[in-house]
């Protein structure tokens, strides 16, 4: 349903977080994908996206956007954290678009 990016540059904790608040959603099914795309980060950026299973990509957001592979995108910032709830108006969203 979504692909998720997040575009980042050396905040490898502020990744981390987002990453965790998104698993549920991707365990739901509503999370089809995320992208983590790095604009020149020296931290362990890389490892952490690849560690949970993102798309890495060395370069701008609108690469990432390019390679979505759902019909809607979420483009988040590294340490943001959806607030409870949000899946199921995501989900109802959709719903409503599809009639």
């Amino acid at each position: 349903m979504l692909s998720v990016l997040i575009e980042t540059r050396n905040d490898e904790e502020g990744l981390v977080r987002t990453l965790a608040s998104l698993v549920g959603a991707a365990v739901e099914g509503v999370v089809r994908e995320v992208i983590v795309c790095d604009r020149g980060s020296t931290d362990q950026t890389h490892y952490v996206a690849e560690h949970a299973g993102c798309t890495y990509i060395a370069g701008a957001i609108a690469m990432g956007i390019r390679q979505a592979k759902a019909e809607w995108l979420l483009v988040l910032e590294p340490g943001a954290r959806l607030v409870d709830g949000w899946t199921e108006a995501v989900m109802a969203h959709a719903a409503r678009s599809a009639m």
